[in-house]
C-alpha cells in the first residue's frame, strides 16, 4: 500500500476480510516490502495497470517481476537459438526473483515451468490477437495445473462488465476508480 493504489487496496482488504462474505476464512493484511522480498506470504494481491480487453496486458509484470515493490525490475533474459529466433532463458525464473518462487532450474516440475516460461514469452512476443488468445488459454491451463494462483484480468474491461455485472451497479465515471466501487457491483440477471 506504500507504492500506489492505497484506496483500492484498502477497499479490497476490507471486502476480503468481511466475515459476512467469507465466514472469517480469509485474513488479508497489508505487509511491508521486506516481507515480500523474503517470501512471507501465502498469496499476493497486486493491482496491474495497462490492461485492455484485446489481450494486451503485461504477463512479465505478473510472472517475471521481482518481489520488491520499491524497485520495479523485470527479470527477462533472452538469447538467440540455433535457428536465429529469440528465446527466453530459464535464468529468467529464479526462486527469489518472482512472486511465485518458481525456479526454472529446480528439479521438480522443471519441464512444466520451462513450458510456462515459453508460453509467457510467446504471449508477449506475438502481435496477433488470435495467438495471444491461444497463449493466454495455454498459460491459464498450465497455471491451474501448477496451482500458482488466479487472476481477474477482466476487472476493468467494459466487455466483462456488460456480460457479468449489472452495468447500473458500476461507477465508471467520477473521482473513484472502477475498482474502488467493487462492493456495489451486482451480478447481472440471467436472461
Amino acid at each position: 500500500m506504500n507504492y500506489g493504489f492505497r484506496e483500492e487496496y484498502r477497499d479490497l482488504i476490507e471486502i476480503l476480510n468481511d466475515p459476512a462474505l467469507f465466514a472469517g476464512k480469509l485474513k488479508v493484511t497489508a505487509v511491508q516490502n521486506e516481507d515480500l522480498r523474503r517470501g512471507n506470504y501465502d498469496a499476493v494481491l497486486l493491482i496491474l495497470t495497462g490492461y485492455r480487453s484485446t489481450f494486451l496486458f503485461d504477463l512479465y509484470d505478473i510472472f517475471l517481476r521481482e518481489p520488491d515493490l520499491a524497485t520495479y525490475n523485470i527479470n527477462l533474459q533472452t538469447a538467440l537459438d540455433a535457428s536465429g529466433q529469440k528465446t527466453i532463458l530459464p535464468a529468467s525464473l529464479q526462486a527469489d526473483k518472482n512472486f511465485f518462487r518458481l525456479d526454472a532450474a529446480a528439479a521438480t516440475e522443471q519441464q512444466d515451468i520451462l513450458t510456462l516460461l515459453n508460453y509467457i514469452y510467446g504471449f508477449m512476443s506475438t502481435r496477433e490477437i488470435g495467438d495471444k488468445q491461444e497463449y493466454a488459454r495455454r498459460i491459464d491451463e498450465l497455471e491451474h495445473q501448477l496451482a500458482l494462483g488466479s487472476w481477474l484480468f477482466s476487472l476493468p474491461s467494459l466487455a466483462y462488465f456488460s456480460t457479468q455485472f449489472d452495468a447500473q451497479s458500476i461507477d465508471l465515471y467520477g473521482v473513484a476508480s472502477q475498482l474502488s466501487t467493487i462492493e456495489k457491483w451486482r451480478e447481472s440477471k440471467v436472461k
